[in-house]
């Protein structure tokens, strides 16, 4: 029989142990401060050689695809998320609204002059009244759909674009407004008409700042998966599928049966199955999630790398010492702006200018397979804030893209 006190201590054991879970969760997060401190972060540089291109031409490119068939690389680059950035909450209330955001098209194929090989894409057919703050894109190449969140400040919203990849231009075709995409992230896409998008918070930034931040550092598993469907006559139906905490990047894989997420501030990424609605009255499907796996650092985008024998990798990017991305992130609008620095008294400009060239942020990128795991492809503080990484493996070429960087970094093999 079991004494008093044996029962006292397993009912105690069984009340701390949830507690127990998530301060050891929020310990594995918070110790990367420490861990990946620039003289502590170990470097990783899992390939023959690398450069970074177009510094003097792009910043602020958070995400990439690949269009493999093509040889181009397809980036939105936004210079605004300087003073607008409603993933991180930092919002200069006081400044002009900036140029909208931008899309580019980088073929890496090319043996072209590195200045030839970028091309802006022209944006037609887009309400000149309406801003572009971008985050996340997707392209569906069968139908040359391509779609691209859109965080303006009117409200968010996904806009889509038919994209020629022969004249490099991107026709938009509708706005895709809905109360289920209110904080959009990355896009999934199953057809031309059919995706799945992260928001990644449940309180936005912008309208409840101090639930925001709870959440950010709390962790609570609120922030959604939707799925989307855009009807013939143009409108959407949308449901939520799943919810984790700080739902960020998607990636499909698997011929497009397992959805992979990432929880950027439980640095996981989750693994679901997907399945067709049994319902009569529901065109969603459900997700299950099947598996889970760490990584060293807040994973931002996920993307696929296929081989030639069918074989998938899922790529992650993302930012391993949080204290370096939040002030590099600050310090942009300054240093990215002369005009600024020049105004500050003498001693304030020189400061900042130090600042601005002494100032970086870690950048780590990762690959994992079932077989294999998580492999490292690149860490380090040469390239900083990486958001993303894409990666041709028939031609031998991976890119980074950075949230606050200068140019893109890309490796060869």
């Amino acid at each position: 029989m079991m004494s008093g006190i044996n029962i006292k201590t397993s009912i105690l054991v069984l009340l701390l142990a949830p507690f127990a879970a998530f301060w050891y969760s929020r310990y594995q997060v918070l110790s990367l401060a420490y861990f990946n401190a620039q003289s502590r972060m170990p470097r990783h540089a899992n390939f023959t050689s690398y450069e970074i291109k177009f510094a003097d031409q792009i910043r602020s490119c958070e995400d990439a695809l690949l269009v493999e068939s093509r040889g181009l690389a397809i980036v939105p680059c936004d210079p605004g998320r300087e003073t607008w950035n409603t993933v991180m909450g930092n919002f200069v209330d006081n400044a002009p609204p900036d140029p909208n955001a931008e899309l580019y098209a980088y073929n890496y194929s090319s043996s072209s002059p590195s200045a030839s090989s970028l091309t802006r894409i022209r944006i037609l057919n887009f309400p000149s009244s309406t801003e572009l703050r971008t985050l996340g894109l997707e392209y569906h190449e069968p139908s040359s759909t391509l779609l691209v969140t859109n965080h303006r400040r009117a409200g968010a919203r996904i806009e889509q674009f038919q994209l020629d990849l022969d004249t490099l231009t991107a026709t938009h075709v509708r706005s895709l407004p809905h109360p289920l995409i209110y904080a959009p992230n990355s896009i999934a896409a199953l057809s031309e008409s059919e995706f799945f998008v992260t928001n990644q918070h449940y309180f936005p930034a912008r309208s409840h700042r101090l639930l925001w931040a709870l959440e950010t550092y709390l962790a609570p598993p609120i922030a959604s998966v939707a799925h989307v469907r855009i009807l013939p006559n143009g409108t959407v139906d949308a449901a939520v599928v799943a919810r984790l905490a700080y739902a960020n990047g998607l990636a499909l894989l698997r011929h497009d049966t397992t959805l992979a997420v990432a929880s950027t501030n439980t640095r996981l990424v989750k693994l679901f199955s997907i399945s067709s609605s049994s319902s009569t009255t529901s065109n969603h499907p459900t997700l299950t999630q099947s598996t889970s796996f760490p990584v060293p650092f807040l994973p931002d985008n996920l993307s696929v790398s296929k081989g030639q024998h069918g074989d998938e990798a899922l790529l992650i990017a993302g930012h391993p010492h949080l204290p370096s991305l939040g002030a590099f992130a600050r310090s942009r609008r300054t240093c990215n702006r002369p005009e600024l620095l020049s105004d500050k008294p003498p001693e304030q400009r020189e400061e900042a200018e130090e600042r601005c060239k002494t100032l970086s942020a870690a950048s780590w990128a990762s690959e994992w397979t079932p077989e294999g795991g998580v492999q490292h492809i690149y860490s380090g503080w040469e390239y900083p804030t990486s958001a993303s990484v894409v990666r041709d493996k028939g031609r031998g070429v991976g890119i980074v893209a950075g949230l606050y960087a200068k140019g893109l970094l890309v490796w060869r093999d």
